[in-house]
């Protein structure tokens, strides 16, 4: 059977059959991203693009693009439901809802957008340059609408490798985005109806072999040249107790945690250590987690002077706790604070973006339905993004859990800090892909804006990233540990995506979209034999 005959057979399967192999194509893309990172899987978008020129109306292709972000989203993000287990018998109930209902949600981004670019899915070149454009148009709506929600965005693909991801430097996670789809559907653009068959071979070796080449060399080359430094005055300890999330918030158990955390941030010598180490290096600062301290930490000053024992002499500790506000409405954060030796606070960050039902419910009057952290009434919003200054550690952008995904939103538009510093809790959901798409969402964060990452999580994966992504040292994921290493420096120059934020993606999304219609209009002028 020749390559064309089976395009032709995949693009005509209708019926449930055909909303399976949609949604079936859409989860098997999912296995490209973190940990699996089955970059073939990818090729599943080609098939979409030849589905999707098949579509009669504009009704048909808002369902096969609604049906592949189902599965895309199901396969993707099926780690959330993990988190109604925890306290099973209370939340089991809203298992469907975050497995099913979520993805149903979700996709609705690539179904109104290929629904209204429907007019470009014809036979011929212009389909897959469409595809790839609708997709990431897709991505970037849902990284900014709503409350916003950029997950596996389909850069981070490439995370197992550090060349690949250096592009993410220029165009950001948005625009890599873009490039990758642009090899994934070369297929697409090359082979079946409507296209010429000499340019079919040639097509396919340009986006499927030159893209990669490209991103690698252009990778190792930027590698090749990198200059990393360390602080030699800064020595980051990070502490990993690894508390399981059924047990965080049991007050039975938190004084044996505390303790836990304690004991971990005196030892003397780190479970891992980073190369850079001298034998007369010892850490300036501690850094525990998110909510590593389950208590009004600002308001128990006797609970505060215990734990700030674990700061060094000099320097502070850093930890994840609740505040309670100092307004008439008592508002409770999710909170960072600095803490000297004492006791005092140096610094507090409230954390600004909260999870949705996680950590407030929107539209209470309208939705019905507990919050998954339980044991208080809502969290309330800190502010907005902040530079603090950290005895012991310097200027540092603070950033609570998934605070970190946003492309381009994880530093104050004024001065440059010296390092991104995430404090997380992914226990929630368990030994799953949840954490390593985080951590990969994290790296991707470094690179953009030519920052170290300092990265502290309940159960893994903690561990200090140098300003290109690359690892210095690192705690795996549910492994109890304590991790040093000096503080990598930024890079002297700001990237080019920090300076420029989202328009070499603009850019990039016009040039596709304008290839998208002149190769339309020359399919139809080549047909009606012009």
């Amino acid at each position: 059977m020749s390559l064309a005959r089976l395009v032709a057979l995949i693009s005509i399967v209708r019926g449930w059959r055909g909303a399976f192999l949609t949604a079936s194509l859409g989860a098997i893309a999912a296995a490209a991203m973190p940990p699996v990172h089955l970059l073939p899987a990818l090729f599943a978008f080609a098939i979409l693009a030849w589905r999707l020129e098949r579509a009669e109306t504009w009704g048909r292709a808002a369902l096969s693009g609604w049906l592949f972000g189902f599965g895309y989203h199901v396969a993707g993000l099926y780690w959330i439901s993990n988190a109604m287990l925890v306290e099973s018998e209370r939340f089991a109930w809203a298992v469907p809802f975050a497995a099913v209902g979520l993805p149903m949600l979700l996709a609705c981004y690539p179904a109104l957008v290929i629904a209204a670019m429907s007019r470009l899915f014809r036979p011929g070149w212009s389909s897959g340059f469409a595809l790839a454009a609708a997709w990431s148009i897709a991505e970037y709506a849902r990284g900014h609408l709503l409350t916003g929600f950029p997950w596996n965005l389909t850069a981070y693909a490439l995370a197992f490798s550090d060349p690949l991801m250096q592009a993410g430097s220029v165009f950001g996670a948005q625009g890599l985005s873009l490039i990758i789809l642009l090899a994934a559907v070369a297929p697409a653009i090359a082979i079946g109806p409507g296209r010429h068959p000499a340019w079919g071979g040639l097509s396919v070796a340009t986006f499927c072999c030159v893209i990669p080449a490209a991103l690698w060399f252009y990778g190792n080359w930027r590698l090749s040249s990198a200059e990393i430094g360390f602080d030699r005055s800064t020595v980051v300890r990070i502490v990993q107790a690894s508390i399981p999330q059924s047990d965080k918030w049991k007050r039975q158990h938190q004084a044996r945690h505390l303790a836990s955390y304690m004991k971990l941030s005196r030892q003397a010598v780190a479970t891992h250590q980073a190369d850079n180490l001298l034998a007369s290096s010892r850490p300036t600062v501690v850094i525990w987690p998110e909510t590593a301290v389950p208590a009004f930490l600002n308001i128990n000053h006797r609970l505060r002077r215990s734990v700030a024992r674990a700061a060094p002499q000099a320097g502070a500790l850093i930890t994840g706790t609740l505040s309670l506000g100092e307004s008439e409405q008592r508002h409770v954060h999710n909170s960072l604070l600095v803490l000297d030796r004492t006791g005092s606070i140096q610094g507090r960050y409230d954390k600004s973006h909260l999870v949705p039902f996680g950590e407030y419910l929107p539209l209470p009057d309208w939705i019905f339905l507990p919050k998954i952290v339980g044991g208080f009434t809502d969290f309330s919003a800190g502010p907005g993004r902040t530079t603090m200054e950290v005895a012991g550690l310097g200027q540092v952008s603070p950033l609570i859990c998934y605070e970190v995904i946003f492309p381009g939103r994880v530093v104050t538009d004024g001065g440059r800090p010296a390092a991104l510093l995430n404090l997380t809790n992914d226990a929630w959901y368990g030994h799953s892909s949840g954490p390593y798409q985080h951590l990969a969402t994290a790296r991707m964060r470094a690179i953009e804006e030519g920052l170290p990452l300092i990265r502290a999580a309940n159960t893994g994966v903690s561990g200090v990233y140098d300003a290109y992504g690359r690892t210095v040292v690192q705690i795996e994921l549910d492994e109890i540990g304590i991790a040093d290493s000096m503080l990598p420096n930024p890079l002297k120059q700001q990237t080019i995506f920090s300076q420029l934020k989202d328009w070499p993606f603009f850019v990039l999304i016009f040039c596709i979209f304008v290839m998208a219609r002149s190769l339309g209009k020359c399919n139809r002028l080549r047909n009606s034999g012009f």
